[in-house]
Parts: structure tokens; C-alpha cells; sequence
């Protein structure tokens, strides 16, 4: 399992049990038992936070791997790509453009190195031994 599935577990457990512990609020508020009320809100709260901080985390890592993946088709699709090309098309800084392509080289899913000139030359997959093509 990859670490974002693991966030979104950690996130829906973390929500039901603030569900639960708001529905053992809601009995307790119905028997008028306050300490029981208080018990159960707090464990709501101390659930609830957590989950919606997971969630968030394992959004952002979805929104970080599609944009890995854009930036890896962006680069395969032009061959040799400048920095600032990729830059523009994401609108970040060359900086920050180059620690993408880097992050996306890391991570796997793209190919490729940095020329003498900055310039990045993506590889192109090749025909696998049997001569097709992937």
C-alpha cells in the first residue's frame, strides 16, 4: 500500500470514531448524563481533528503525484525540454521546475538527465527484446 491509501485509512477511521464518539454524545445528552456528554465530546474533538488533518495530507499527496505524472508527460512529449518551458507550463519558478523534474526522475516516473546546458533530454522507452514496443 502506498503511503497516500495509508493517510486515507488513518483519515476514515479517525472520522468514524469521532462519529461515534458524537452519537455517544448525542445518548448522553438524551439521559442527561453531563460528564458522559463532556467524555464523549472531547473523544469526538480528539478524533475529529486528526481525521480531517489525514484527509487533507492524502489530498495533497494525490495533487502531488498528478502533478509529478503532468510533468513527466510534459517532458516525454517535447524530448529535450528547457527548465523554463516546464516553468511556464506549471507556473512555478525554474527552481522549483527543476526539483520536479528531479522529484519525477526520484520517484520513477519519468526517465531522463539534466545536459550540460541545464536542458533536460527525457528517454524515451525503447523497443523491449523481441523488438515491440512497450
Amino acid at each position: 500500500m502506498n503511503r497516500r491509501t495509508w493517510y486515507e485509512l488513518l483519515g476514515t477511521v479517525s472520522l468514524a470514531l469521532a462519529g461515534v464518539g458524537a452519537v455517544f454524545a448525542g445518548a448522553g445528552a438524551v439521559l442527561q448524563q453531563v460528564i458522559s456528554v463532556a467524555a464523549a465530546a472531547l473523544c469526538a474533538l480528539v478524533f475529529l481533528v486528526p481525521g480531517l488533518y489525514f484527509l487533507a495530507y492524502a489530498r495533497r499527496l494525490k495533487a502531488r503525484d498528478l502533478a509529478l505524472v503532468h510533468a513527466a508527460a510534459y517532458a516525454t512529449a517535447r524530448g529535450t525540454l528547457d527548465v523554463k518551458d516546464l516553468a511556464t507550463e506549471l507556473s512555478v519558478s525554474g527552481e522549483v521546475a527543476t526539483r520536479i523534474l528531479r522529484t519525477a526522475v526520484r520517484e520513477g516516473h519519468l526517465r531522463g538527465r539534466f545536459d550540460e546546458r541545464g536542458r533536460f533530454v527525457a528517454e524515451t522507452p525503447g523497443p523491449e527484446p523481441g523488438g515491440r514496443l512497450p
